[in-house]
């Protein structure tokens, strides 16, 4: 069981998320772009941040979030060609073990570090616990944590806690209906 989230799934949320960042989407400009990597320690000093790469990212972004919401064999084909532009590899290092790395250089390897951080919540059971948050307002990425996997919401105090009182008030509504409805007939 996985009680906490992995830095991998830690990645995966943060660029589901990166769309409602603080200062606007993450992924629109050169200089939030850096700002977003910095925050997860990735260099991208060798990196040209440039459209070419916000668009990959952009892209990336796009499937891993339809990948999440309704997995299907178009939104996985989607991911598989997306994981080619990062050119990922099998390495073996200096004691014989084997690992999936990207082969990748500039603009692109930044987007391989994303794809391998889905290889690799895939493989330590993170990729199943990343999920979207039900209120429709919101859509905000979250890690779920829960030992049942029921988890629905990003943070039970906002947006659970919002959709508690709706469906509260929903029912205290019917049964109001119901009870003028019983008056007039009886």
């Amino acid at each position: 069981m996985i009680s906490r989230e992995s830095e991998s799934a830690s990645r995966i949320v943060a660029l589901l998320n990166s769309e409602s960042a603080a200062g606007g989407d993450a992924l629109l400009d050169p200089d939030r772009f850096r700002a977003f990597c910095s925050a997860l320690e990735i260099d991208q000093a060798e990196c040209k941040v440039d459209e070419t790469l916000l668009a990959m990212m952009r892209e990336l972004r796009a499937v891993v979030t339809k990948c999440i919401e309704e997995p299907s064999s178009k939104s996985a084909k989607a991911l598989e060609n997306i994981s080619a532009k990062a050119q990922l590899i099998l390495r073996v290092d200096d004691k014989g073990m084997p690992m999936l790395a990207s082969a990748a250089i500039g603009s692109a390897s930044i987007a391989a570090l994303f794809v391998l951080a889905i290889a690799a919540s895939s493989r330590d059971g993170g990729w199943s616990r990343i999920r979207i948050c039900d209120a429709p307002e919101c859509n905000k990425a979250f890690f779920d944590s829960t030992r049942s996997r029921t988890r629905r919401w990003c943070s039970m105090s906002t947006c659970g806690n919002r959709a508690k009182v709706s469906e509260h008030r929903q029912r205290q509504g019917q049964r109001q209906g119901e009870g003028k409805v019983q008056k007039k007939g009886g």
